[in-house]
Formats: C-alpha cells, sequence, structure tokens
C-alpha cells in the first residue's frame, strides 16, 4: 500500500474540519486569520491558528480537547500534499471556537477551561464587534445573550460540581467508615484469638514448669540414692574384708599326708 493510500482517510478528515473554519463572509473587524489543517507522516491530524511560520517549521495555537496549546511542528515532519489553509476573520475566528467550547461544557472533563475560553472568546468577539465603522447592535445583542448564558450555565456548573464533590466526600467517607468499622471487628477477632492463644501458650509454659520441677525433684532423688547406693557399696566393701580378715585368722590349718604302701 502506498503512501497516497494512507493519506486518504485522514485528508477526508482534513477536509471535513476544514468546513468549521470556512470563510462565510467578509471580515467585519479585527485583522484575517489563518487556519492551517495538515497530517503528520505520523498520521496525526494536526489543526489550529497559525501563529508563526518560515520555511522549516510552523508555530500554530493547536487545539488539544478543551485546552489550546502552542505547538510547534517541522516542515520536514508534515506528509506531502496533507497542508490546506482557510482565511477566516478574527470575529469568526472568536464566535466559532466560543460556540464549540461552550458546547463542549458539562461532560465533567476540563469544565472550567472550557467556560473560561468561551466567556473570553466571546468578550473577545464582543470587543470586535464594537470596534467596527457600524456596529451592529443586533449582533452584539446576540453575543450578549450567549456570554450571559454562558456565565449562567457557570454558576449552574459551580454549584452542580460542588454537589458532586460533597456526594463523592460523602460516599468517600461512607466507604472509609464502613472500612474502619471492619477494621474494628477485625481487631476484636484478633485481639480474642491472641488471648486464646497467649492463654494457651501460658498453659503449656505452667506445664513445661511443672515438667521441670519434676525433674528437678527426681534428679535430687536419684542423686541422693546413687550417693547411698555409693556408700552401701563402700561399707559392703569394708565388711567383706573384715570378713576374709577374721576367717583367715580363725580357719586351722589341715596338713594332708600321703599314705604309706604296705609291703
Amino acid at each position: 500500500m502506498t503512501n497516497r493510500h494512507l493519506l486518504i482517510v485522514p485528508s477526508i478528515l482534513v477536509c471535513l474540519f476544514s468546513v468549521l473554519y470556512a470563510q462565510t463572509e467578509q471580515p467585519k473587524s479585527g485583522e484575517n486569520v489563518r487556519i492551517k489543517t495538515f497530517i503528520l507522516k505520523d498520521g496525526r491530524l494536526v489543526m489550529g491558528r497559525v501563529v508563526l511560520e518560515d520555511r522549516n517549521q510552523i508555530t500554530i495555537e493547536e487545539l488539544n480537547q478543551s485546552p489550546i496549546v502552542v505547538s510547534m511542528h517541522a516542515r520536514r515532519q508534515i506528509a506531502s500534499g496533507t497542508m490546506h489553509t482557510q482565511l477566516m476573520s478574527e470575529l469568526d475566528y472568536c464566535r466559532k471556537f466560543a460556540a464549540y467550547f461552550a458546547s463542549k461544557a458539562w461532560d465533567f472533563k476540563d469544565d472550567p477551561d472550557d467556560f473560561i475560553q468561551a466567556i473570553r472568546l466571546y468578550e473577545k468577539a464582543k470587543q470586535l464587534l464594537s470596534q467596527t465603522p457600524e456596529p451592529d447592535p443586533q449582533e452584539i445583542s446576540e453575543i450578549d445573550k450567549k456570554l450571559a448564558q454562558v456565565k449562567a450555565d457557570r454558576q449552574v456548573w459551580i454549584t452542580e460540581a460542588k454537589s458532586r464533590a460533597d456526594l463523592s466526600k460523602l460516599q468517600t467517607k461512607a466507604v472509609i467508615d464502613q472500612r474502619m468499622d471492619e477494621l474494628k471487628l477485625e481487631i476484636v477477632k484478633n485481639t480474642a484469638e491472641l488471648v486464646a492463644i497467649r492463654q494457651t501458650l501460658d498453659a503449656h509454659y505452667k506445664a513445661l514448669e511443672q515438667r521441670a520441677s519434676d525433674l528437678d525433684t527426681a534428679f535430687t532423688a536419684l542423686q541422693k540414692n546413687l550417693t547411698q547406693l555409693t556408700d552401701d557399696i563402700k561399707d559392703n566393701k569394708e565388711d567383706i574384708r573384715d570378713l576374709r580378715r577374721d576367717y583367715r585368722r580363725r580357719t586351722p590349718r589341715i596338713i594332708i599326708q600321703p599314705r604309706r604302701q604296705s609291703r
């Protein structure tokens, strides 16, 4: 598959996004802004207002979900044949993007930034309209209404966000309280088990102490018996020695003579 085929789908996306920036009327106020859309060689679509451009790189205010970020892109990173440029009055730019950010609010994703961007752009659009040679009161009134609506929505969002935060805090507290109760039950259970183990160990320890005492008593008695036995043996040896001595002294000597033979 060639690079040309790979760029067909992104090119269609570029055309679709270009509709948002198409110049529908002559600029009424302010300078024209240049909107560039192009595809990088890695396939990413880039779209934004040109801040600075030279033959080597392009610096644009790029819309990245809700925030607008300033990004620089080298021309060698841009896929060939994918760059498109549209001119738009600064007034139209402000109004279109103000409406975009206002529509992005209430998804609870970067909502504070969405409201701030919408208010800032509507106020800029109103300033540009007021600076025209012949300001249109109806257009200014329309922007005032949209600006007032965004500010009112922002106040409601703040209340809702606070309610959500309070609810989340209560839910978190409920979870923490439940977990604390579970931990308390575990502590009570573990304490009871530790008491039972301690009692068992104390019983075993007392049994070992008693066993050691019994062994000590038995060893003492055995040692005493061995001492008595040693003394008895000593006494018996002395008695036997005395008996032998007395027996030798009292026993007469018997001389046996050989018998004479008769002739």
